[in-house]
C-alpha cells in the first residue's frame, strides 16, 4: 500500500510539472499581426482626420496610420466612430488605436497614450451680432447661453469648465461646420473651436457672420488639448511599439513634414 501511495504521488507530480503554464495575455500588437489588419477609430477632427463624401478617410493622422500599417505589414481599416465611445471601443477591442485624442487624466485611467504630437488651444465662436452680449467669459456662464457640442468631446469638457452654468446641446457625429450652423441659425449661442485648425476653417466658411473669442490664434487660458494616440491600457508590447514608431517618424522628419503639409488653411478646407 505504501508503495502504491508513493507511486500515485509521483504520478500526480509528473502530471503537474508537465502541464503547460497559463500564458500571459496576448498583446494587441500580436492580434493586429494575426488579423492582418490595423483597426483605427474614425473620429472626425480635421485636418488630422476627416471623411470625404465617398466614405474615404483622409488627413494627417490617416497618413501616419497608413505608415504604421505598412510598418506592421498589415492593411489599414478606419472604422466609423464617435467621440463619446472611442475610449470604450479600445476596451472592447472594436479598434486598436484612436488618433487625434486629447490626453486627459480621466482618459488615462482607462487607456494608455503615446507622447503628444500636437497641442491645440480653445476659443469660443458666436454669431457676430449675438443678442446675448457674449463679449466676456463671465457672459457665457449663464443658463440661458446654449453651447452646441459633440458628446464626449474635448470641446464639451472646455464648455463645462469655461461656463459650468451654461446649457449644453449635445450632438453625436458632427463637424465644426454643423455646430457653427446651429449658432448662425440661432439654435445655439456658442461653440468651442480649437485654434488654429477649426478657427481657420470657420472664418473661411462663415466670414463676418461669426466672431471668435478671444480671437483667432488667441486661445482661452484653459486646458490645452495635447493630442496623442490612444491604445489598450497596460499593454507594454503595444506601448513600446507605438513609442518606437512615433519616435522614428519624429527623428526622420516625417512627422514634421506631415504637420507642415496638413496644417495649412488650404489643406484644412480641402478636408471637407
Amino acid at each position: 500500500m505504501h508503495r502504491l501511495m508513493i507511486l500515485g504521488a509521483a504520478t500526480a507530480a509528473l502530471i503537474m510539472t508537465s502541464a503547460p503554464a497559463p500564458s500571459a495575455a496576448q498583446s494587441v500588437l500580436d492580434e493586429i499581426k494575426q488579423r492582418g489588419e490595423l483597426r483605427v477609430a474614425g473620429v472626425l477632427y480635421r485636418p488630422l482626420i476627416s471623411r470625404r463624401p465617398n466614405g474615404e478617410y483622409v488627413g494627417m493622422d490617416v497618413e501616419v496610420m497608413k505608415r504604421m500599417a505598412a510598418d506592421l505589414g498589415v492593411k489599414l481599416n478606419v472604422v466609423n466612430a464617435e467621440w463619446a465611445t472611442v475610449v470604450a471601443g479600445i476596451e472592447t477591442k472594436k479598434w486598436d488605436v484612436v488618433p487625434a485624442l486629447c490626453i486627459t487624466d480621466k482618459r488615462k485611467e482607462a487607456v494608455d497614450f503615446s507622447e503628444s504630437y500636437i497641442t491645440i488651444g480653445a476659443t469660443l465662436t458666436v454669431a457676430a451680432n449675438n443678442p446675448k452680449g457674449l463679449t466676456s467669459i463671465d457672459a457665457f456662464n449663464r443658463p440661458e447661453v446654449v453651447f452646441a457640442v459633440p458628446g464626449g468631446s474635448w470641446s464639451e469638457s472646455v464648455a463645462k469648465e469655461v461656463a459650468p452654468k451654461a446649457t449644453l446641446k449635445v450632438f453625436g457625429q458632427s463637424t465644426s461646420a454643423d455646430l457653427i450652423q446651429e449658432v448662425v441659425a440661432g439654435r445655439a449661442d456658442a461653440v468651442v473651436l480649437d485654434t488654429p485648425i477649426q478657427t481657420t476653417v470657420a472664418l473661411a466658411a462663415f466670414g463676418d457672420k461669426i466672431r471668435v473669442f478671444p480671437g483667432h490664434n488667441q486661445p482661452l487660458d484653459v486646458r490645452a488639448c495635447k493630442v496623442g494616440y490612444a491604445y489598450m491600457k497596460g499593454d507594454a508590447k503595444m506601448a513600446a511599439y507605438v513609442g518606437d514608431f512615433t519616435k522614428k517618424l519624429r527623428d526622420s522628419g516625417q512627422l514634421a513634414d506631415l504637420v507642415k503639409q496638413f496644417m495649412t488653411a488650404e489643406q484644412i478646407k480641402a478636408a471637407d
